[in-house]
Parts: structure tokens; C-alpha cells; sequence
């Protein structure tokens, strides 16, 4: 962190905040031309209007110090709504780099290892680079991924589980997941935002990683649903999350949603994604996957299916923080230059026991309701 004032730390301050130019202008006490020379760079951001600013929006003063690093880098790959306005994009991207860079300090203070992301070189085909992260996990056949996050973690990549409160105390998001793959960063981050039910939240995580190993080179990573890194991310969640030959020994054009439901016990998956996934595979027809979907939907299981799965917590973020600023997260805010009770929300609440990757039995006990 320099001593200097970084006039475009006003420009993430904006985005954070949701505020267009004019409006922070108005609430700093300076022109929107003005303040456009500030964030371009062209003028200098004075002490006396980085204390207003900190003063104004409870960041902390070393806010307005932080310089560009390795950890803000790279494209952003969100798992996101068609629908997503600018102004969200552009608040959610600017926590989530806030956040990574978070990480990635207190990851390399902490002296935690790195995210090497080599795999044997099989990053061009989602599965094969999926079953090979799975044999880096320790996991065999068809073992489920018991936590994807301590999976995740274990290989060096920090989670965020609760990335973004709104400032109208609104949590719900267009975004889901977010992250930015970069061959720059070996202390990357991927976050989530708000996800109440584990197997979406599993499977977003999983994608996420996708994207982490699979566009690590590219220079841009699109998002639409139809785009092949998307495409290709989700296929690499399925197979971490359930390796193709378990689904294609275990799933029949026959199967019911009852027995699918025991599959999502098992794995953790949802059922409406094991229904694409096997028709994906060719495993069911498109006739028999359609059957399907329309039975999920009528039974209201688009949005909560039987069979809960816990949502996972972050434990990596939190010890690397603590290991670094023994006194908590207020002192860490002024080291790291993040307001505290977003620190404090991005640490979220560890988990009670490790929930280790390869025990046996089922992600989440098979109950019907």
C-alpha cells in the first residue's frame, strides 16, 4: 500500500456505493469534471478530499491508498442473470476485486501455498481437467466431493460465501458467482452471493473453479449461457461434482425423479441438473429429460427440491486473516483499507469441523418431505 493518495479509488468508491459521477461529486464536494480528472489520473486526490471521502462513507482512510495488484487482474467470469443492469455488474466487480485482494494478501502473509492450477496440463477438455482435480483432492471413481469449498481451498483458491449487501439491506443479487481467472494471480478467489440452497451453491462454486483453470490464458471470458467457456465451466462443475461414469451407470431413460433424489443425497447436485447432465451425456432422450423438467416445475421444484443440502462455509479467508492480524478484523481493515463490517461479512462465520472431502456416506442425508 502506497503512501500516496490513488485518485481512482474515488471510481471504486462509486461503484461500491452505486453512485454515477455527479452524485459522489455532490457528496465529496467537487465538480463531476473534477472529479473525472481525479479518477483519470489527470488531477492529484489531495489528502484533504481523501478524509472527506472516508469520512463521508466509512472507509477507512487507507482506502484511497491501495494500488493496483496482481489479485485485481485478469477478466471477471460471473455466473449471472441475462437480465444483470451495468451499475450491478459494475458494484459487484468492484467488491469482488476488493475481496480478492483481501485474499490474496493475507494468503501470502499467512505463508498458505499457492494455486499452481497444473493438473497434468488437461485444461482443453472440462472433464478430463475435472477428473484430474479430482485425483489432485484425493478422490477415487466416483467418490463424492463430500465439501467443494474445502476442496477449493485445500488447492489454494480462497471462498467467499456472502459477497455483497446491498446498501437497502437487500442481499438478492443478479450474480451468484463471480471470479477472474488469470495465469497472474496464484491466490485467487471465487465468491458467491446469497445462495440459500447448497446444491446451487455447490455446483456455482464447482463452475467457478471451471473457469479459474479453464481460462486461465484467455483474454476475455464471456458469460452468456450459450457461450462455450460457460458451457464449458458448467461441464467441468458437473463432472467435479459427479464424475460422467457414475451417471452413466446410475441414471436410466426410466428413472424417476424419487430415485434421481437419491442420487442428489449422494452427490449433492440438484435433480434438475442431473436431469441436464444426463441428457447431455445421451444417458436420457430429449423427450424423457423434457418429461422430467415439466415434473420438477409442476411439483414447485424450481426453486426449493426435496432433500436439502446444507450451503457450505468458508474456513481459508478467515484463518489466513487471523493468522495475519491476531486482533481481528478492525485492525486488519486499516492494513487491507476495507471498511470493517464488510470485512467482517466477507469472513462469514467458519465452519464448525473440516467436513472432509473423503469420507463415506452421502453429502446430506436422503429425507423426503
Amino acid at each position: 500500500m502506497s503512501d500516496a493518495f490513488n485518485g481512482a479509488r474515488l471510481e471504486t468508491l462509486r461503484h461500491i456505493h452505486g453512485l454515477t459521477q455527479r452524485e459522489l461529486g455532490s457528496r465529496i464536494g467537487v465538480t463531476q469534471s473534477q472529479l473525472s480528472r481525479i479518477e483519470r489520473g489527470d488531477a492529484t486526490l489531495s489528502a484533504e478530499l481523501a478524509a472527506v471521502a472516508s469520512s463521508s462513507f466509512s472507509e477507512p482512510l487507507e482506502f484511497f491508498r491501495v494500488t493496483p495488484s496482481l489479485a485485481t487482474a485478469g477478466p471477471t467470469a460471473f455466473r449471472r442473470k441475462s437480465t444483470m443492469r451495468a451499475a450491478e455488474r459494475d458494484r459487484v466487480t468492484a467488491l469482488y476485486r476488493e475481496a480478492s485482494r483481501a485474499f490474496a494478501t493475507v494468503s501470502d502473509r499467512s505463508g498458505y501455498h499457492e494455486f499452481t492450477a497444473n493438473f497434468d496440463g488437461r485444461f482443453d477438455d472440462p472433464e478430463s481437467a475435472a477428473s484430474a482435480v479430482r485425483v489432485e483432492a484425493g478422490l477415487s471413481g466416483d467418490q463424492p466431493v463430500r465439501n467443494v469449498t474445502r476442496l477449493m481451498e485445500r488447492l489454494g483458491v480462497g471462498v467467499v460465501a456472502d459477497l455483497d449487501v446491498r446498501p437497502d439491506g437487500d442481499s438478492a443479487s443478479e450474480v451468484s458467482g463471480i471470479t477472474a481467472p488469470s495465469l497472474h494471480n496464484h491466490r485467487p478467489l471465487v465468491a458467491t452471493l446469497s445462495i440459500g440452497r447448497g446444491d446451487v451453491q455447490r455446483l456455482t462454486l464447482a463452475h467457478e473453479l471451471g473457469h479459474l483453470i479453464l481460462d486461465r490464458n484467455a483474454p476475455t471470458v464471456s458469460c452468456s449461457t450459450r457461450s462455450p467457456q460457460e458451457q464449458a465451466a458448467f461441464a467441468f462443475g458437473r463432472a467435479l461434482l459427479m464424475p460422467p461414469s457414475t451417471v452413466r451407470s446410475r441414471v436410466r431413460e426410466s428413472s424417476t425423479l424419487k430415485q434421481l433424489l437419491g442420487l442428489k443425497s449422494e452427490f449433492g447436485i440438484s435433480v434438475g441438473a442431473i436431469v441436464y447432465y444426463a441428457n447431455r451425456l445421451g444417458v436420457i432422450s430429449d423427450a424423457r429429460a423434457r418429461t422430467l423438467q415439466i415434473q420438477i416445475a409442476s411439483r414447485g421444484w424450481r426453486d426449493q427440491e426435496p432433500v436439502e443440502v446444507v450451503p457450505e462455509r468458508p474456513m481459508l479467508f478467515k484463518q489466513a486473516l487471523t493468522k495475519v492480524y491476531p486482533a481481528g478484523p478492525f485492525a486488519a481493515s486499516h492494513g487491507l483499507g476495507i471498511e470493517p463490517s464488510r470485512l467482517r461479512q466477507w469472513l462469514g462465520a467458519a465452519a464448525a469441523d473440516d467436513d472432509g472431502l473423503a469420507l463415506a456416506g452421502n453429502v446430506t442425508p436422503l429425507r423426503f418431505r
